[in-house]
């Protein structure tokens, strides 16, 4: 008669250890890169006249990137892509593509930038993949008519941790029929690699020059 009333004892004890015990926090705090990002100007678009188009750098260690309807500037040493197919307009190389990736030669980081003659999306650049997860987005909107514009703050991790990516959606003249989207983004291993070419993304970002038809 004594075992049920030991056992009713032990498992009492058992089950009041069990709730004094601290629940492990398995949550995993953001990189600083991410919330900093947000906090950076996003540039406006202002479209220029083709026929005023730049053809080089306004610096010896930029390289001019070309793409159909705008240019930017990216760190020399990176690899851009893509860089095929081409044409040539007032003495500058110029490839047809709305959307280009430009690798740092460590590997580190990579920029995106897209910019269109005026709507649409990248062609997968804003899609969270089988591999990735999302982990942070903010959205935004501000002004109305012809002003309204829709901004939107994104990152996405690889689920193995081998990298992060973070883009802000710029969509400017919303639902006047001559919308405009531009989108930024930076892949980095991690925020020790942001930080190293935190400054080098800012310049990118401020370099694009939009052109209109």
């Amino acid at each position: 008669m004594k075992t049920p009333f030991l056992f009713i004892v032990l498992l009492s004890t058992l089950l009041l250890v069990g709730t004094g015990c601290p629940k492990q926090n398995t949550t995993t705090s953001l990189p600083p890169a991410v919330n900093e990002l947000q906090t950076q100007t996003v540039p406006k678009e202002q479209k220029q006249s083709v026929s005023k188009r730049v053809t080089e750098s306004t610096k010896n260690d930029l390289i001019l990137y070309g793409g159909s309807w705008f240019d930017i500037e990216y760190p020399k040493k990176f690899t851009a892509n893509p860089i095929i197919p081409t044409d040539v307009y007032k003495g500058m190389t110029r490839v047809h593509t709305d959307e280009a990736y430009f690798a740092s030669p460590d590997g580190a980081v990579e920029f995106f930038v897209f910019s269109p003659l005026w709507s649409g999306d990248p062609a997968d650049y804003l899609t969270v993949r089988a591999t990735e997860e999302l982990i942070s987005e903010k959205n935004e909107e501000n002004g109305s008519n012809f002003d309204k514009k829709v901004i939107r703050w994104v990152t996405i991790k690889a689920k193995d941790m081998s990298y992060y990516r973070s883009f802000v959606s710029i969509k400017e003249q919303v639902g006047t029929g001559s919308d405009l989207h531009h989108v930024f983004g930076i892949k980095y291993k991690d925020n020790e690699a942001y930080e190293r070419y935190r400054d080098a993304y800012i310049a990118f970002k401020e370099s694009l020059r939009q052109y209109g038809d």
